[in-house]
């Protein structure tokens, strides 16, 4: 049975994981972490990196955004890994359901709600929150009856009282 495309739409929020192998300029799948969806049905993600690129050591600020990712937390990642959010990549929602649809791409996680709350908050005050689109560090509005848009606020509110 084949899953409408507008459902698989309602599973990609902020803290999905998505291992993807349609990136045409990557010889390999890619795992991602959805950071946030706009109005627009944009979806900015940061790619997750087996290690931390050796180009980016002596840049201290490149290296101070290179969230660890412990295999023991994230049962699907081979090692412990590093997720860079230096910068932030998007792609359509639709494009991206329908590559799930496909089989190119498979949800395989969510991250936990406090490493996405402190990935989330650093991100905001980063020099690189300022390249990308501003509505997708904005909370996503409730969409489904599963909860995820009340679960995604409180990890809003949580990570705006610290700052």
């Amino acid at each position: 049975m084949e899953i409408p495309t507008s459902l698989i739409e309602h599973t990609i929020h902020r803290g999905t994981i998505i291992h993807f192998y349609g990136f045409t300029d990557i010889d390999h799948g890619k795992f991602f972490v959805v950071v946030g969806v706009n109005a627009d049905c944009l979806v900015g993600f940061f790619f997750i990196n087996s290690s931390i690129n050796r180009m980016i050591f002596g840049k201290q600020r490149l290296l101070d955004m290179q969230y660890p990712m412990k295999q023991t937390d994230y049962p699907f990642l081979r090692y412990d890994s590093f997720l860079c959010a230096t910068n932030i990549m998007t792609i359509e929602k639709g494009v991206l359901a329908a590559d799930i649809a496909s089989g190119t791409a498979s949800i395989v996680g969510e991250m936990k709600a406090a490493h996405l709350s402190e990935l989330i908050s650093a991100a905001r005050k980063s020099d690189y929150s300022r390249h990308s689109p501003a509505a997708l560090w904005r909370e996503e509005v409730a969409r489904d009856d599963a909860g995820h848009g009340a679960r995604h606020q409180r990890v809003q509110e949580r990570s705006q009282g610290s700052r």
